[in-house]
């Protein structure tokens, strides 16, 4: 560096403009000076004898005030990490190496993974179709599992799916799974603990809240009458017990006395209603509930009621031979199979639904479904296949041909199936788990009844 001579500001400042942000006060007072030599650039500096002594004392105190602040700043450092970036950076090695270590080839894990080639580098492609070809094996492995167990596919959707693949993966090579004892003994035990005292937390929001206790009766294989019980609260509805009621469901005193013993179990101060079958026993159990417990009401099942409702239309004749009809068709259909064939080609593989024996409104879900394919149905008739079958010429092959092309049958049915579906969207909504439905009953029903009375005038 070399001082600037007394009126050479202007060169000066020429010179400054190669300065690139210079903020070092000294470069009022200096010029920067390139000597070249035959070795290269010369780095030399030297004191210029022409400097005054102020200058030189500010360029002592700014020296200085730089080292200060330097030296706050390491010390604000060293307060907030506890520890000088010298040693942190021992930290970070400490923690690269363990990284390291754990990724290296005894971890039995990494043995269905293709390792990179130096660490932090991007895959290869070899490595990446190598590594897809290992997952591929292990999503082999788990159908065929479930194939050869008859487990049904739509498995896959539980919540817990994942979890238990996660675990199994992160034990790594060389899990025993459990065998059938294992699982039926002590991991079912451990599981049934698990679900009581997931249902126990509930309480605190019952208490809060309120609840509602619902039963759902319902005939096995064994022709036990079994009741499940549920609550339900806000926050979801859980199942609290299976009981079987043969002997209790045959008089409304010992169903009684089955719901207290539940409402007791599930305490009176958190029972807001209670929700049974529409049957007279139950009825009656409700009502001694209601004398019990004052504090708690005793409600019909909505769907139940529909259900009800449905089966009291069934029993108007022209409803009923309407009904018997379409139930005749349908079961000529499925009980011969050359039949069964060639209405799904006629209806493009869609089916007709067949009526359940103990749900009424089924009746009108299968006046829907045959109405659906009234064209398909009579074309299926009117084809080659059927003319030249043995089955067009049978007794009662020619009364299924002439039930189908019956022209009163389709406008009964038409009519019949104009009535109940306004009542069949409001089962629907009630039956269903979308979303709470008493909030939407009353004005369903009003509506439905409304639309009924405008259809028919």
């Amino acid at each position: 560096m070399t001082s600037m001579p007394e009126g050479s500001s202007q060169s000066a400042g020429d010179s400054n403009k190669n300065v690139r942000g210079k903020t070092d006060p000294a470069w009022r007072y200096c010029n920067q000076v390139q000597e070249s030599n035959s070795t290269g650039r010369s780095k030399r500096v030297e004191r210029c004898k022409k400097v005054t002594d102020e200058v030189q004392n500010e360029m002592k105190q700014n020296i200085e005030s730089h080292g200060s602040k330097k030296r706050k700043a390491q010390e604000r450092y060293d307060d907030q990490h506890g520890a000088g970036p010298g040693d942190e950076n021992e930290e970070v090695d400490d923690v690269v190496c363990k990284k390291r270590k754990n990724t290296s080839g005894d971890n039995p894990i990494n043995s269905y993974f293709m390792s990179r080639t130096t660490t932090g580098s991007q895959s290869t492609i070899i490595s990446v179709m190598q590594s897809q070809e290992a997952k591929e094996k292990v999503d082999l492995a788990i159908a065929k599992w479930m194939i050869d167990a008859l487990i049904p596919f739509n498995a896959t959707n539980s919540k817990l799916y994942q979890p238990m693949v996660d675990a199994i993966a992160s034990i790594g090579l060389g899990y025993k799974a459990p065998n059938i004892h294992v699982v039926r003994g002590k991991l079912l035990t451990k599981s049934v603990k698990e679900v009581k005292m997931f249902v126990n937390s509930f309480h605190s929001i019952w208490r809060s809240t309120g609840c509602t206790i619902m039963s759902d009766g319902w005939i096995d294989q064994n022709n036990r009458n079994l009741i499940n019980f549920l609550v339900y609260c806000p926050k979801r509805t859980i199942f609290l017990k299976s009981v079987d009621a043969s002997e209790a469901s045959k008089t409304g005193h010992r169903l009684f006395k089955l719901f207290k013993e539940v409402v007791l179990e599930v305490g009176v101060e958190n029972v807001v209603q209670v929700v049974t079958d529409n049957a007279s026993n139950y009825v009656m159990a409700g009502r001694l509930l209601e004398g019990e417990f004052p504090t708690l009401s005793w409600s019909p099942c909505a769907a139940q009621c529909l259900n009800l409702m449905f089966q009291d239309i069934g029993k108007l004749e022209d409803v009923s031979n309407t009904v018997k009809h379409a139930a005749g068709i349908t079961k000529y259909i499925y009980n011969h199979c050359f039949v069964l064939n060639l209405m799904r080609q006629h209806t493009c593989g869609r089916k007709i639904i067949r009526p359940a024996p103990t749900r009424f409104a089924t009746n009108f879900v299968a006046l829907q479904s045959i109405l659906a394919q009234k064209d398909a149905l009579r074309a299926m008739v009117t084809c080659r296949e059927w003319t030249q079958s043995s089955y067009s010429k049978d007794l009662n092959g020619r009364r299924y041909a002439n039930n189908v092309l019956e022209s009163k049958f389709w406008s009964e049915c038409a009519i019949v199936v104009q009535l109940t579906e306004p009542l069949m969207r409001v089962l629907r909504l009630v039956d269903g788990d979308d979303r709470p439905a008493m909030g939407y009953l009353y004005k369903s029903i009003h509506v439905a009844k409304d639309d009924m009375i405008r259809r028919f005038q």
